[in-house]
């Protein structure tokens, strides 16, 4: 009978340590290093071409200095930024929380602003996979591209 208690013991101390390793590996582990962003330019075709690139790239830190300038406030005009593909709903909002709301701001982006907000929605490389720069580009100075002329058709769903 005590080697039984025992033996639960010993396995309840097990998952235990186990369960604080888990909590450890998913939440804790990153909370104490800088994000890395990979500042190739390039934009590949394939998620393989991708890592390779990823791989033999320059890796950099990213600071709050590389944040591009949003408005404080919302401005008057405000662009419907899901016009640009890649972008969608959410991601529109998360802009909008940033100061972003006009397709000139996108346009003005240099690669560290890209970086940071790559970085703040945690889909690197999708911004020049996207072209979201020179999209919003063409959509600011009065130009309209196929995904846009979807969207204003009304055949995008959001």
């Amino acid at each position: 009978m005590i080697w039984l208690i025992f033996q639960i013991w010993v396995l309840l101390l097990i998952a235990f340590v186990l369960g604080w390793f888990a909590h450890w590996f998913l939440c804790c582990r990153n909370k104490n290093q800088e994000a890395v962003v990979d500042m190739s330019s390039e934009t590949t075709a394939s998620a393989a071409a991708v890592t390779t690139a990823a791989s033999a790239a320059p890796q950099v830190t990213i600071d709050d200095s590389w944040k591009p300038m949003g408005f404080a406030s919302r401005p008057d005009q405000v662009d419907d930024l899901k016009r640009i593909k890649g972008i969608g709903a959410v991601i529109e909002e998360t802009l909008h929380g940033l100061g972003i709301y006009q397709f000139s701001q996108i346009g003005d982006w240099d690669s560290d602003n890209t970086a940071w907000v790559e970085n703040f929605l945690s889909f690197p490389g999708r911004i020049n996979r996207e072209d979201w720069i020179n999209q919003a580009k063409t959509l600011s100075a009065g130009g309209t591209t196929d995904f846009a002329k979807r969207v204003d058709k009304g055949d995008v769903e959001y």
